[in-house]
């Protein structure tokens, strides 16, 4: 017997039983209650699309591939799992929590080992866990970890780039739903067209001839989406202002504490951090106060970051340079610290990660960027893209500004 399940972006998505009783577990319906864009929703009212959705969307997607693609039946099921759990790991407002979780845990959200081997998962009787689920339909959780992360160890073929890899399901959903809900015209992608392209090669998962102005248009997608939305300098400010609440609001717990609470945030939802920070004393109650009155910090500076002078950049990837620069600004400007946020939203990595997929040209596998000028531009000038922000209060702004250049040199 089969369910189904109507979605504005790929119409009638139909679910075995199998799958059912994934989605009835306390992991995938706590997604329900986390939005996959965090705080895009104060820029774009209509953001308010959860991780249940996009997992779903995946999974949806991984099943058109599937059919496209020899795969085994066994692997099948592992894929198409994983297709569907592989957000559970978020921590409230997805991404947004995501640095906090991993300074104090070491995890990412990839990380679910501690879901799908748990021996008690804590959920209420009438609530199976992933782990429970899993062992009823025997399947390898090992693998479906593998899939997750984007590993093969020991597989013929890459099946593990068709959920985590340069082109993959996850994007091809969350790309194109992400649009949609904010109502920006820009993630226009072929999915199907692109699932039709794509292949196995000598074990490789590759890009065909077809598959190739497809895959331009998902990387343009991309390209056009970070500044736009993903990056977009409300929703960023709104999210460094919660980072910092948190962070604060866990370190004031004792040592002991702090590691046990932050594994907690892993299990929260969007509601639950938002009550427990209005509950808190002090610097985090006023702002998730800020926050939910959009009451929130101004641009002191913001430029990109290949406007900062040559070794500034490489500093700024290092965390605890970032907390210096900040209390070296605060002292300059004679602003309580709490009160200026540096932002730095470069990467080590400067070019599109996407731009290395294979092609399958001619005779032999090429990469992308070698394929397509276009991707090899965009490849290019992505980095662009990256923003330096230093945030503060409206009354400090003149202040902190001056701090800042003189500090940035910027």
């Amino acid at each position: 017997m089969r369910t189904v399940i109507r979605d504005p972006i790929h119409g009638y998505i139909e679910l075995d039983d199998g799958a059912v009783a994934v989605i009835d577990t306390a992991e995938m319906q706590r997604l329900r209650r986390i939005r996959q864009l965090g705080f895009s929703y104060l820029v774009y009212p209509g953001a308010n699309h959860t991780r249940f959705e996009h997992s779903l969307g995946t999974y949806h997607l991984m099943n058109v591939l599937l059919d496209a693609l020899e795969v085994k039946k066994e692997e099948e099921k592992e894929l198409l799992v994983a297709s569907l759990i592989h957000d559970v790991g978020h921590g409230p407002y997805s991404h947004a929590m995501e640095p906090v979780i991993k300074k104090f845990t070491g995890r990412s959200h990839e990380d679910i080992e501690d879901l799908l081997f748990a021996q008690d998962a804590g959920a209420e009787p009438s609530a199976a866990s992933i782990a429970e689920v899993l062992e009823e339909q025997r399947l390898d959780k090992r693998k479906i970890l593998e899939h997750i992360k984007g590993k093969n160890e020991g597989n013929a073929r890459e099946l593990s780039k068709i959920l985590n890899g340069e082109i993959d399901v996850d994007k091809m959903d969350y790309l194109v739903r992400d649009s949609y809900y904010t109502g920006v015209a820009y993630g226009v992608v072929d999915n199907i067209r692109l699932i039709r392209g794509l292949d196995f090669v000598n074990g490789s998962l590759v890009i065909t001839a077809k598959g190739v102005l497809p895959a331009e248009y998902l990387l343009f997608s991309r390209f056009l989406m970070y500044p736009t939305v993903y990056a977009h300098h409300t929703s960023r400010i709104a999210q460094v202002m919660f980072l910092k609440a948190v962070v604060h609001f866990v370190e004031s717990k004792s040592e002991d504490d702090r590691r046990q609470y932050a594994r907690a945030l892993r299990t929260m939802d969007d509601s639950e951090i938002h009550i427990a920070l209005r509950n808190a004393e002090g610097y985090p109650k006023e702002i998730i106060e800020r926050i939910n009155e959009r009451r929130l910090f101004k641009r002191a500076v913001y430029t990109g970051i290949t406007e900062l002078r040559a070794g500034t950049a490489e500093e700024l990837t290092d965390e605890k340079r970032i907390r210096d620069v900040e209390e070296e600004i605060s002292k300059r400007a004679g602003v309580d610290e709490k009160y200026v946020i540096v932002d730095f939203q470069g990467q080590k990595e400067e070019e599109l990660k996407e731009s290395v997929a294979k092609v399958f040209f001619g005779d032999a596998c090429r990469s992308l960027r070698e394929v397509s000028s276009l991707v090899s531009m965009l490849s290019r000038v992505f980095r662009e893209n990256y923003k330096l922000g230093v945030y503060t209060l409206e009354k400090h702004r003149g202040a902190v500004k001056k701090a800042a250049e003189a500090v940035l040199q910027c």
